[in-house]
């Protein structure tokens, strides 16, 4: 070390110091980096904003009350003991804004001021596309082919077996096969809420003609409900696993029976940046643009499907420096980090009719047919798994569970329900590719089952 740069250091470390101890001293919480009381303050702007109708219908408002109310819901929902272990935040951001409609709690400019920025004002377009392109070209390339191949098989024993039942329990309840695998089992297995189920909804649309909210509210209470099965499942799943004395049985973390591989991503040790961040927006607009051009050439597939599969090709067949696949994830980190609360918020109070999420989850059919399908996809997804060398308890959470929970918090859920957070990057494929795998499945079949 040089002597300038040593007393630099000495320098910035009594700088430092008085101000860490202040931070320790007043031991503040923060809600999205910011002390609790402005929060607190920026949160009565925007109440007083919503009720005196001042806000106009354009991105900044929306974006206002979207972030501000979902971060202070996500922050109480991941404060609640043990609910919290449930996603709690996430649940909070899905339920409260359509209680609040709902309710008449606040005036019906929120509800269409959060519908029109989702909707009309394409956040839903830039968010969800983000978080496809950002979550293929983020993937670990040498992990995806390694062991992204084989762990597919499990993948889809789980998807295929839960269409199979999820199509029989429809027929023997009356429920209907075609409502069965679509709006149940479809979402269930879809990977999540906001780069499943909302796309999911807006294929659904395309194909039949019909609204995305309406289908977004039959399809929310399976996504829902199913994240609770599943980090159940999982805790029950960690228990068995330390009685059963089998070898093929539990890996207590470990995936592969036999082998060794690297689990990292490249945003694992790179700093989140500008330049990053604008490399990922720039790089996932443009492909946007790409699928919306390949849809209206080929009608028959929506823009999503063909956005996942040019994201695809770029990386299996490694067309990208691997600066922009970087760029890629840390656009989607971003956007899981800051956006998805709002995402929710959003789609909660412009897209739900809470009247009717109760009525369909008040189904006896309905919740039957969730239940079965996270058990027999877990199931499916472990047998499968130990047919090519995977423990059984860890394919059946990786494959089953992770493609059955939802997305991001549902992976940190399940995952700590079963201890074993070390098989995040297995469910990051769960719910990313397989999750996009379940949108292409879909698209085919709903012009034949809608």
């Amino acid at each position: 070390m040089t002597h300038y740069e040593s007393q630099t250091a000495q320098t910035r470390s009594k700088v430092e110091a008085p101000e860490q101890n202040l931070h320790q001293n007043r031991k503040q919480l923060t809600i999205m980096g910011f002390p609790w009381p402005f929060y607190l303050a920026f949160l009565v702007v925007i109440i007083a904003a919503i009720f005196l109708n001042v806000m106009p219908v354009n991105i900044v408002s929306g974006m206002a009350i979207a972030m501000i109310i979902g971060g202070a819901l996500k922050y109480i929902g991941d404060s609640i003991p043990v609910f919290n272990t449930f996603g709690g935040g996430s649940l909070l951001c899905i339920v409260v804004p359509a209680l609040i409609v709902f309710t008449g709690l606040f005036p019906q400019e929120f509800a269409d001021l959060a519908d029109s920025f989702y909707n009309e004002l394409g956040f839903s377009e830039l968010v969800v596309t983000g978080l496809i392109v950002g979550s293929i070209l983020g993937m670990n390339r040498k992990l995806l082919v390694s062991v992204g191949a084989r762990f597919f098989f499990p993948i889809i024993a789980g998807v295929v077996t839960a269409f199979l039942v999820g199509a029989l329990m429809g027929l023997i309840t009356g429920f209907g096969v075609g409502r069965a695998v679509m709006l149940v089992v479809g979402p269930v297995m879809g990977g999540g809420m906001a780069a499943g189920a909302v796309p999911m909804s807006e294929i659904f649309a395309s194909a039949s003609g019909g609204d995305a909210g309406s289908f977004l509210e039959q399809i929310a209470p399976a996504v829902i409900v199913a994240n609770v099965v599943c980090i159940v499942v999982a805790g029950i799943l960690n228990g068995i696993g330390k009685t059963v004395k089998a070898k093929s049985f539990s890996g207590e973390g470990r995936m592969m029976r036999k082998g060794d591989f690297d689990y990292s991503k490249a945003s694992d040790e790179a700093p989140l940046t500008i330049k990053d961040i604008t490399v990922g927006l720039v790089l996932s607009i443009t492909i946007y643009m790409v699928g919306e051009i390949l849809s209206s050439l080929i009608p028959g597939l929506h823009a999503y499907v063909w956005i996942i599969v040019v994201a695809a090709v770029l990386k299996i067949f490694n067309l990208l420096p691997e600066h922009l696949n970087l760029g890629a994830e840390q656009w989607y980190n971003f956007i899981s980090h800051a956006w998805i609360p709002a995402v929710l918020v959003s789609i909660s109070a412009g897209m739900v009719d809470f009247d009717a999420i109760v009525e369909i989850a008040s189904d006896p059919r309905y919740l039957l047919i969730v239940v079965v399908t996270v058990i027999v996809a877990a199931a499916a997804a472990g047998g499968a798994g130990m047919l090519v060398g995977f423990y059984f308890v860890e394919s059946s959470i990786s494959g089953g569970l992770g493609m059955a929970d939802m997305g991001g918090s549902g992976d940190v859920a399940v995952l700590s329900a079963a201890g074993r957070l070390e098989l995040m990057p297995f469910l990051q494929i769960a719910s990313r590719l397989g999750g996009a795998m379940m949108l292409i499945i879909l698209s085919i079949m709903a012009p034949f089952l809608l």
